[in-house]
């Protein structure tokens, strides 16, 4: 079977080649259907990560067209996602695992259904270790801190506090089940989380801008003894970091990246339950959708962030 696969041949340079999809026994041969752009891959787009030529691409989902010998539980048609099994998304066909792909309910459209990052989202809550009574900021309403706002609203936590500098950002993370909003441009945000949690400042903290001079202040935004500062994000810059205060008041740091996972296939599964579930939606966090052969306009979208640009995909255009 023919597909097409973007490749970044030098540096900030895409072309798409053809190329024959197969797969092994334990894969399935899946027809791409959506996958998402990721803010690591500009890691690679600027050639700090790997060697051109190579192809990208890890947030997928899309339908089973045909199954190895050796996979279970799947049917011809079936919508999945999952991790990958390398950076080949980005593509018509990918070979994924069957064993590291789970089916998508047929009441949820396709193109939304991007497993992966989601994953991310449960590592992120699982290492929050959210508590009844709790309060909880989540620093930065991008996708990524939207879907942790969706996966921890609801009545457990004391207070689900958004902080952004975006006031469209914001109204989103209400929507979403944030039960309080602090624009970081017009407010004084200790204070205002004072006021919020009457002092006691934050159980836990998500850092999810990305800048390593945010961390200072999430620091000073948790609570005496054991709070627990999450790093969300990646950071292309070393910082440093106020150990006095993190010693003073016993916090507790953690990196949530795949390392962090005790099991990334279970992190996985407990994702795509929840975004059957109807926790995780993206209508409103897919902003952008850029076709196979505009990859090159993609990336660069990606990093340039125009007005209103929340989270990109990218869909094939089938010419076979």
């Amino acid at each position: 079977m023919k597909s097409r696969i973007a490749y970044l041949v030098e540096p900030n340079q895409f072309e798409i080649r053809e190329t024959k999809a197969v797969y092994g026994d334990d894969e399935l041969l899946v027809k791409v259907e959506a996958c998402g752009l990721c803010t690591w891959e500009l890691n690679h787009f600027h050639g700090r990560i790997g060697k051109t030529p190579m192809s990208l691409g890890h947030e997928w989902v899309g339908t089973v067209v045909e199954m190895g010998t050796n996979t279970s539980g799947f049917m011809i048609g079936d919508v999945v996602t999952g991790l990958p099994n390398q950076l080949t998304g980005f593509s018509d066909y990918i070979a994924v695992k069957g064993a590291a792909s789970f089916k998508v309910g047929p009441h949820i459209n396709p193109v939304h259904a991007l497993g992966e990052p989601l994953k991310c989202v449960m590592t992120v809550i699982r290492g929050a270790a959210p508590e009844a009574g709790d309060f909880g900021i989540i620093m930065g309403a991008g996708p990524m801190g939207l879907w942790a706002i969706q996966a921890l609203s609801g009545k457990l936590l004391a207070g689900l506090i958004a902080v952004d500098i975006d006031d469209e950002k914001l109204a989103l993370a209400k929507r979403y089940g944030a039960t309080h909003t602090i624009n970081a441009k017009r407010e004084q945000v200790p204070e205002q989380i004072k006021q919020i949690t009457n002092g006691h400042l934050a159980d836990f903290v998500i850092e999810g801008t990305g800048s390593v001079s945010v961390i200072n202040d999430c620091i000073q935004l948790l609570k005496y003894g054991r709070g627990r500062l999450v790093l969300m994000s990646a950071y292309k810059s070393a910082g440093s970091i106020d150990m006095e205060t993190v010693i003073n008041k016993s916090i507790e740091i953690r990196a949530t990246h795949p390392g962090y996972s005790l099991n990334e296939v279970d992190d996985q599964r407990r994702a795509v339950l929840l975004l059957n579930n109807g926790v995780f939606q993206m209508d409103q966090i897919i902003s952008h959708v850029f076709e196979l052969d505009d990859i090159q306009t993609a990336f660069e979208s990606l990093e340039k962030r125009p007005p209103g640009y929340l989270k990109g995909i990218v869909v094939p255009k089938f010419l076979f």
